[in-house]
């Protein structure tokens, strides 16, 4: 069984407990250019004492922002939009109807300062990906998520009518 636990989501600083032939073995294949002492040691200061605690605070943190990303995506998409609670992490896949495309839709997005990943990056087979899009909850704000989240709704709308009903209401094309 695997425990993975979190100090804060992006930071990647990692130890492994093994013996000296296993460590040289798998630092011969490590491929990034590691983390700094300074962050590792200042990390290792902290969670002598204060691990568990944050991880439980960082859980309840994640779990309110993933709820207000559901919500805002059931509020401003409503049945346009798919998707499933995440068992973990900070990300969440949505499936858009057939005729929206996330790569055109990030571009446009992206232009008025809303991020989005297009799903065909993120998918083994892209076509199958390309109404899909992974929205990261981890490090904006409640505010900032229901906010881009309604912003994304717009900018659907406008680039192919979808979705209908923002809010509640019934969208017009003026």
């Amino acid at each position: 069984m695997t425990t993975r636990r979190c100090i804060a989501p992006a930071l990647r600083v990692g130890f492994l407990a093994a013996e000296t032939d296993v460590i040289s073995r798998a630092l011969s294949v490590k491929y990034d250019a590691g983390s700094g002492a300074l962050e590792q040691m200042l990390l290792a200061e902290y969670c002598t004492e204060h691990f568990n605690q944050h991880v439980e605070t960082l859980q309840g943190v994640l779990r309110t922002k993933c709820e207000t990303i559901m919500d805002a995506l059931a509020a401003e998409f409503g049945t346009t939009a798919e998707y499933k609670t995440p068992k973990g992490g900070i990300f969440i896949w949505v499936t858009l109807p057939d005729t929206i495309d996330t790569t055109e839709l990030a571009q446009v997005a992206i232009a008025q300062g809303v991020a989005l990943n297009p799903g065909a990056d993120w998918s083994a087979d892209p076509n199958s990906g390309r109404h899909s899009m992974r929205l990261c909850f981890g490090h904006p704000t409640l505010d900032e998520i229901r906010k881009g989240i309604a912003k994304l709704a717009d900018i659907c709308h406008e680039m192919s009518g979808l979705p209908e009903r923002s809010g509640n209401v019934q969208r017009t094309d003026a």
